[in-house]
């Protein structure tokens, strides 16, 4: 007997989705990728287009969406939510979107396979009408996925060549994107016969006059940000604390480029300086933004705080005062380290340490004899590197300038032009960057040689006898990432010094070890060279530094040396 399987239709597991597996129902989604496309005809195009195809197969058009510019490298756009939303969730089963072509959908890749994947479940099929596939089929699908792919891929070259145009302008010294607050940004397009210095110029505004009055007003007039929002605000700009701290803090204003692309390299721009550079600096206390100095309390009796660090654990010392005893001490911050020696003992402790690297008067001349023949000897080899770098400038000059050739003459496009100028302009630079960076004025080396000798022959003086801000100063100029301290021989680890400080005082010893007859200058390793031989463009810099340093701590000598002696000796050697 035959069974009659009508009976079992009750029984049937249906497909939530199973009516939109044959639908004709459909939603229209277009889109451009810019404001100035959206003024075109694409939109249009796109439409008839689509409109034409969905009449060939004979889909209902539901609705349509998008009509506008929205940048398909990311998924999470407006119109696009809105037309997936409407897809998944309308009373009126959706079985197909249309667009004009799979890049029009999205340029996400992966995402966009994600999504599309998403929608089959559905029921939902996506129809790119100038390249048609079948996807309810595995190849079908396979070549719809490779289309989204190669939208990502077509997407990310054009944003490299962006980014490489962008970079290069930065490099020139030109703003590309929207000039900050302050400033008027005059662009001319490129088939206007000017050069890249005439096609931008960047200029102060009304608004950046106001803004050069606030940078005035924190830098001379020491007034606070909320005394300065105060004062733009009755003179028309409206500024919250946060957007008056980036503005202060943007080098931007006193003529430095800095930007992300440029991985942390400084360009000096070609736009209008709002306010000097010294100004700027003083409106930021010297420092940059993530740097400032806590002078609520007094720390004098702590210098080494934050500056010291725990031989044990590696974390740094914190100062804190008995206030009973009114003593100070220092303390690690490690919880269960239980490090804890006063403040006193640590300092003394510490000064000892920097006698070690004081200077005596009578050794000044011949340190500093010792130090000009080191100077010369590393200098040579800086002048043989410089030659060849030189070298290189020219071989790329005329490399740009047979590519220039080839160019008129037509053997290349300006595609290839284009690449390889940029290459070598991109040489050029870092070239011509390592260049400056080696080039040193010798005549200013004797003084600054004297200067660094100065506080070297007073180290111990000058520490103890600064406050807080001018103690940290010096330690830093001597041991610039800190020291650290071993309880059990109640010492301190030096990881670093300072290269000068460091050359000059073991010249010192050398010459006090031959004076007293237990060092042979043929036979022993030679004065001009320390375990780890210095970098001398560090050297070069500390030199380059040493005026500003020294000026600030023989003013701080002025005023607080008590013993006139000193006094005397710290006036003399600063006229």
């Amino acid at each position: 007997m035959k069974t009659d399987l009508e009976i079992f239709k009750p029984f049937v597991k249906k497909n939530k989705f199973a009516r939109r597996i044959d639908g004709l129902n459909s939603i229209v989604y277009t889109r451009v990728s810019s404001k100035e496309q959206a003024k075109g005809f694409s939109l249009e195009t796109q439409k008839r287009v689509i409109e034409e195809n969905c009449e060939k197969m004979k889909l209902n058009v539901v609705a349509y969406f998008g009509g506008t510019y929205e940048s398909a490298a990311t998924d999470e756009r407006k119109e696009f939510d809105r037309m997936l939303k409407f897809a998944q969730q309308s009373k009126v089963k959706i079985s197909c979107i249309v667009v004009y072509s799979h890049d029009r959908f999205s340029r996400s890749g992966a995402n966009a396979i994600y999504i599309a994947s998403e929608l089959r479940k559905q029921n939902i099929r996506i129809i790119a009408v100038t390249q048609p596939t079948d996807t309810s089929t595995s190849t079908g699908i396979m070549q719809q996925n490779l289309q989204f792919i190669f939208s990502q891929y077509d997407n990310d070259l054009r944003k490299e060549k962006c980014m490489a145009g962008l970079k290069e302008m930065l490099l020139n010294g030109y703003w590309p994107l929207k000039a900050p607050l302050g400033y008027d940004k005059i662009t001319r397009k490129k088939r206007e016969n000017v050069g890249l210095e005439e096609r931008q110029k960047i200029t102060v505004n009304e608004t950046g006059k106001l803004i050069r009055k606030a940078f005035y007003w924190k830098a001379v007039d020491k007034l606070t940000n909320a005394e300065i929002m105060y004062r733009l605000k009755n003179a028309g700009i409206n500024m919250y604390k946060q957007k008056l701290t980036k503005i202060l803090n943007n080098p931007f204003y006193c003529g430095i480029i800095s930007h992300n692309l440029l991985n942390g390299q400084l360009i000096e721009g070609k736009q209008e300086k709002l306010v000097p550079m010294d100004i700027f600096l003083l409106a930021n206390n010297g420092k940059g933004a993530n740097v400032t100095w806590k002078l609520d309390k007094d720390f004098s009796e702590v210098p080494l705080k934050h500056f010291l660090k725990c031989g044990e654990c590696g974390s740094s010392f914190c100062g804190y005062q008995v206030k009973k005893k009114g003593l100070w001490y220092y303390k690690c911050n490690k919880t269960g380290c239980k490090c804890n020696r006063s403040a006193k003992t640590l300092n003394e402790l510490f000064a000892e340490k920097l006698n070690s690297y004081t200077l005596m008067s009578k050794y000044i001349d011949p340190v500093k004899e010792e130090f000009f023949k080191y100077f010369n000897e590393s200098e040579k080899e800086s002048l043989n590197h410089s030659s060849i770098l030189k070298g290189r400038l020219t071989e790329i000059a005329g490399k740009m300038e047979k590519l220039e050739e080839r160019f008129v003459i037509g053997e290349i496009d300006n595609e290839l032009y284009q690449k390889f100028l940029s290459k070598y302009r991109k040489e050029k630079s870092e070239i011509e960057l390592e260049l400056d960076g080696m080039r040193f004025r010798n005549s200013n080396l004797e003084n600054r040689l004297e200067k660094y000798c100065q506080i070297l022959c007073n180290l111990n003086v000058l520490w103890t006898s600064n406050g807080y801000k001018g103690k940290l100063e010096l330690q830093e100029l001597m041991f610039p990432n800190g020291i650290s301290y071993d309880r059990e021989k109640s010492d301190f680890r030096t990881p670093e010094i300072n290269e000068v400080a460091f050359v000059m005082s073991d010249i010192a010893r050398d010459l006090e070890e031959k004076e007293k007859g237990t060092y042979d200058f043929n036979d022993q390793k030679s004065l001009l060279v320390p375990p780890s031989r210095p970098n001398m463009n560090d050297i070069l810099e500390d030199t380059r530094d040493l005026a500003r340093i020294w000026d600030m701590y023989g003013y701080l000598v002025k005023d607080r040396l008590q013993d006139i002696n000193l006094k005397k000796y710290a006036n003399r050697q600063i006229n």
